[in-house]
């Protein structure tokens, strides 16, 4: 584990040097009981970092949704965050606990509402900062799960680890990762790719209409690095073409008043809006007519394809999934890290050629829906589920999801 990893482990009386006998539990538990029950629905207690806005969260609401349409139960365990109320309602139940070390007394509920739950099958949405998720599996003997989103140091298992009883990448380059820089055992690693669903259309009077004045968002985390100051700027180029049209940064961090001061200097609160604390997350995209997502911030391929999902054009900074989400000028725009002059042609791109914008609007939706499905997501999850709880190999990948919708089992 990380530095930070072993603190959260021993904050939360546990570490991966103690972890259960994973030999032990296939023992007790492989007694067919469970096999062939990739269809049927699962408990499922679900650990989460925070529900901050953020592709973590958004990946954990996906997750969670998923679960409970194939009818599984959802024990959503997680800090609270902006996005509290979205995720509470995607998930069966919530269990919010303290962020950071867990006390005696939060110890002791945390263990009285994961019993009275009893869940078979515990998942950590990320390898990091999931410490409650290693101290729930000693205590309650059950199969830990692992979400690998990204490629990112921090957002990767260390190298041989066995704290997780399975390890799920989201593309090829993240399980590549696993294999070849982790050095994971191949039966305890599988690629099923990221879930969302498609949730609105592009709607063409909408778009087309003379009268509507654009808006383009941002949308992350705001950290150092994150993106901003190029977004700020070439927002910047852009009205000083003249082009009418708004812009906004949604978000939050330990930037934040940075992001204020930046567009304040400027003169710009009219045209360039700070938006915080939203009275409710769940509709972050509504507003926007383009979205510019920053491949910086957590688990930024999820945030592309929410944008995707929502019928937006994105223009995402290149680096991570991104490459693999969006096919350039076809159901989306990349530009380069860093580059505000390049951001604000894309951006006019889009601003002045309603027609372009409806087109590739129309293609990522169109991606989002024929790719995507949850019945077959939510078998799919149920195979690996299946296979974890008896310690059988892990299906080797889930490339073509939707012919799961057929084959619920274990291969």
């Amino acid at each position: 584990m990380t530095d930070t990893g072993r603190q959260n482990a021993r904050d939360s009386g546990t570490s991966s040097a103690n972890r259960r006998d994973t030999t032990r539990v296939q023992k007790q538990r492989d007694t067919g009981r469970l096999r062939g029950r990739a269809s049927q629905p699962w408990k499922v207690a679900l650990f989460a970092p925070g529900l901050d806005l953020n592709g973590v969260t958004m990946a954990t609401l996906n997750l969670a949704s998923v679960l409970v349409a194939g009818g599984s139960q959802v024990l959503l365990v997680s800090p609270g965050g902006a996005m509290r109320q979205a995720a509470a309602t995607a998930a069966t139940r919530w269990l919010e606990i303290p962020a950071g070390r867990l006390g005696f007394f939060a110890r002791r509920d945390f263990r009285a509402e994961l019993g009275e739950f009893a869940p078979e099958i515990l998942h950590a949405v990320v390898p990091n900062h999931s410490a409650p998720a290693v101290y729930a599996a000693n205590q309650l003997d059950r199969p830990l799960v692992v979400s690998v989103l990204g490629l990112k140091g921090h957002e990767l298992p260390d190298v041989g680890d066995t704290t997780y009883d399975a390890y799920v990448a989201v593309d090829h380059a993240v399980r590549e990762r696993l294999l070849n820089d982790c050095r994971l055992e191949r039966d305890r690693t599988t690629l099923l790719p990221m879930f969302v669903r498609p949730t609105r259309p592009p709607v063409e009077r909408e778009i087309m209409d003379p009268r509507k004045q654009p808006v383009i968002g941002f949308v992350s985390p705001l950290h150092a690095g994150c993106g901003y100051r190029e977004f700020v700027e070439a927002a910047m180029r852009v009205l000083g073409r003249g082009v009418d049209c708004m812009f906004a940064v949604l978000g939050d961090g330990p930037e934040g008043q940075a992001v204020r001061d930046m567009v304040e200097e400027r003169g710009m609160q009219q045209r360039i809006v700070f938006v915080q604390n939203m009275y409710d997350y769940g509709r972050i995209w509504e507003p926007f007519d383009v979205v510019v997502i920053d491949s910086r911030q957590p688990a930024s391929g999820v945030m592309v394809l929410q944008g995707m999902a929502h019928g937006l054009p994105v223009v995402a900074t290149e680096g991570g999934a991104v490459f693999d989400i969006i096919d350039d000028g076809v159901d989306g725009l990349i530009v380069p890290r860093q580059d505000a002059s390049a951001l604000a042609e894309r951006m006019l791109l889009l601003v002045q050629n309603p027609s372009e914008r409806l087109r590739m609007a129309r293609a990522a939706y169109a991606k989002i829906d024929q790719a995507y499905d949850a019945e077959a997501m939510a078998a799919a999850w149920g195979a690996i589920y299946a296979a974890t709880a008896v310690h059988e190999p892990l299906p080797r990948a889930f490339d073509n999801i939707r012919s799961m919708r057929s084959t619920r089992r274990v291969n």
